[in-house]
């Protein structure tokens, strides 16, 4: 296990790839990972101007969001408008192959989100209703397969404090198009407390990593690390939902954050 400095502090780095560790072993660290992100994310709140759902597509055959998302789509806006005009509704989904053809037919403006290595049939449907009623607000409805095998995390970085606590690290996976290799970012977590810059230094070592096995460019999607990964370098490519998370800063600023898709290419010069 490498170590890397932040400061006065040392942590343990370790970092497991595809072509080292079992894609179980990959899973369960990945999964750890991930846990500290969704405790972390407690801190961020949903803007009240927009209304989020998660559409049920475990059974694709029989999900009526799959099988008729113009319908569902309608009968949820006139529940919702029994409260709140719905001026907007965006869906991001990697179900785009299934919505492409009954939302571009109701109207819906569609944005393909190329992600060579993220999941596949990535797209977003866009509808302005230009409603201007006061009290308006957007709708938004995020459908992924959480199954799809191109997800599975093919690299892992796990961070390792002085006491062997694990408190942060990322995971993604690398994939090959055109003869060029490709990441996708899944997640990269702290956890609280951790001294100023970790981040950024985790972030240097996974893109190292990420150059050893020849990857070229990086993408990923964020709801609340927009501006943590502008620093480092990704640009956005698109921006969906502008202030969906809301948060209060350390000194007391309220903070919104838009749902943006991200890239930034990392190979040597």
């Amino acid at each position: 296990m490498a170590t890397i400095k932040v400061g006065t502090e040392a942590f343990g780095l370790g970092v497991m790839t595809q072509a080292d560790t079992p894609r179980e072993q990959l899973d369960s660290e990945a999964m750890a990972i991930y846990q500290i992100f969704a405790e972390r994310e407690r801190e961020f709140g949903f803007s009240p101007d927009v209304v989020v759902e998660y559409p049920p597509t475990g059974e694709p055959q029989t999900s009526s969001f799959l099988t008729d998302p113009f319908g569902y789509i309608a009968t949820r806006v006139a529940e919702l408008e029994k409260n709140r005009p719905i001026s907007q509704i965006v869906v991001l989904t990697t179900y785009g192959q299934q919505l492409l053809g009954p939302l571009s037919a109701a109207g819906y403006r569609t944005v393909q989100i190329d992600m060579p290595a993220g999941p596949d049939h990535t797209y977003a449907f866009i509808l302005d209703r230009e409603i201007q009623a006061t009290g308006a607000c957007s709708l938004y409805l995020e459908a992924v397969n959480e199954a799809d095998d191109k997800i599975r995390p093919t690299f892992v970085l796990k961070l390792i404090d002085s006491d062997g606590r694990l408190c942060g690290g990322a995971c993604g996976s690398v994939h090959e198009r055109d003869g060029k290799r490709f990441a996708y970012l899944a997640t990269l977590t702290l956890a609280a407390g951790l001294p100023p810059a970790t981040g950024t230094r985790l972030a240097e070592v996974m893109f190292e990593t990420l150059r050893q096995q020849d990857v070229t460019a990086l993408h990923l999607g964020t709801q609340t690390a927009g501006r943590f990964y502008e620093k480092l370098g990704f640009r956005v490519t698109h921006r969906l939902v502008k202030g969906l998370r809301t948060r209060v800063s350390s000194s007391g600023q309220h903070l919104t954050d838009d749902l943006v898709m991200m890239t930034i290419a990392i190979a040597q010069t």
